[in-house]
């Protein structure tokens, strides 16, 4: 789940769409007016979407598909940093996709965040994440980073000798979510809790994680790492 953006869209200036700190009345409407304007689709998508997987895969040393399918792209408008980064005008929206990759061994599912420039043309993708979560790209970004650093003390404990570089889960899984667990609102959730489990697999080892998240309301979350609940299998 490693996001690291480094963005290089068009440059162009564009009047700011959106202001989050305005009237509630129209930062809704121009949130639903950003979100009327067509998906990203056809070659385009698949060329940005394709572009960002190979670059994982090689970073990773994994497995390079030459045949991907995609699901379609789910808006995330409101997570807090792709609303900042359309207030600056700087992006135009931003969507989750998820990719299969059809001709490598049976893996997890990638999850990829897609930003569209503010011009309405150019597409940038970057990794997101491996497998199914609920949690949006800032959440899963704030979350991986305590992840990490939960593991690798468990690491150096288990196997010293094992210090791998740029940790990221090979897969994660929804665990439950609560009866109250609120649907979509372009991207982020405003009522329930959820769990989710984590895998690493560093050196051959395989490590699960479960964490807990809860909705604070506001378009944030609560989450805990349950640290004396993880399984370390060698």
């Amino acid at each position: 789940m490693k996001l690291s953006l480094a963005l290089s869209l068009a440059t162009t200036a564009h009047a700011a769409p959106l202001d989050p700190l305005g009237d509630p009345d129209q930062f809704r409407r121009d949130i639903e007016a950003i979100n009327a304007k067509p998906l990203p689709d056809g070659q385009p998508l698949a060329l940005a979407v394709g572009k960002a997987v190979l670059a994982d895969a090689k970073l990773r040393g994994r497995c390079e598909p030459k045949r991907m399918s995609l699901t379609r792209p789910e808006p995330v408008t409101l997570d807090g940093m792709i609303t900042a980064l359309i207030a600056k005008g700087q992006i135009e929206n931003g969507w989750l996709v998820s990719v299969k990759l059809e001709d490598c061994p049976p893996a997890d599912p990638i999850r990829v965040l897609l930003l569209r420039a503010s011009d309405g043309v150019a597409l940038q993708a970057f990794f997101a994440g491996q497998g199914e979560s609920l949690a949006w790209p800032s959440l899963s970004r704030e979350v991986l980073g305590a992840t990490v650093s939960a593991v690798s003390q468990r690491l150096a404990r288990e196997d010293p000798a094992c210090k791998p570089q740029g940790l990221t889960p090979t897969g994660s899984r929804i665990t439950g979510t609560s009866p109250d667990f609120g649907p979509s609102q372009y991207g982020i959730r405003l009522k329930g809790s959820w769990n989710e489990a984590w895998t690493f697999e560093p050196c051959g080892h395989r490590v699960s994680v479960s964490i807990a998240f809860r909705t604070n309301g506001t378009g944030g979350a609560y989450w805990d790492i349950d640290t004396q609940g993880m399984v370390f299998v060698r």
